[in-house]
């Protein structure tokens, strides 16, 4: 305990440092949560967020997902020596459709392309997409719940795109 006449210690670089550190954490949480809450012009601007069915942002989820699965599944029986990579990436999509609760229709067959990277970029291509998909199926879906399982997708679809990176670069 200090004695009272004593002046408090100077703040020493460590304290200073570590207060700097805390106080631009708050500011860049502040600025991550405002940059994830409107795609609207501008932040000010008190624009309605659109009406959708929960019902329907399920079953985009889930159409999405199902695609990817498609995909996969057709990269991995054109190139099997990818399969150890890809089966991980596959089962992970196949247990987002399982989180969806909604039975989508298989889209309909492509052919992946002809190339070994051709088709890895295209799946990373497609996760990038899917990423972004979820992203806007955060702000519009309604239950909280549904909420945290896609925030848990999105996250797990960007992890995909360095994980076909390394693929690539280790073809």
């Amino acid at each position: 305990m200090p004695v009272p006449d004593e002046q408090p210690p100077a703040f020493s670089r460590r304290r200073l440092l570590a207060r700097s550190a805390g106080a631009t954490c708050a500011l860049a949480g502040v600025g991550v949560l405002a940059a994830c809450g409107t795609d609207g012009p501008s932040a000010g601007a008190t624009t309605p967020a659109p009406m959708v069915d929960s019902g329907s942002v399920y079953l985009d989820v889930a159409t999405s997902e199902r695609a990817l699965i498609a995909r996969y599944t057709e990269t991995i029986a054109t190139f099997p020596q990818l399969a150890t990579h890809l089966e991980p990436l596959l089962r992970q999509h196949v247990e987002h459709l399982a989180a969806t609760g909604v039975d989508a229709p298989n889209p309909p067959p492509q052919d992946p392309p002809r190339g070994l990277t051709a088709a890895i970029t295209a799946l990373r291509q497609a996760e990038l997409t899917a990423a972004v998909e979820r992203r806007k199926s955060c702000l519009l879906a309604t239950e909280p719940e549904f909420v945290r399982t896609l925030t848990f997708i999105a996250a797990s679809e960007a992890s995909h795109i360095a994980a076909l990176k390394a693929v690539s670069q280790g073809t």
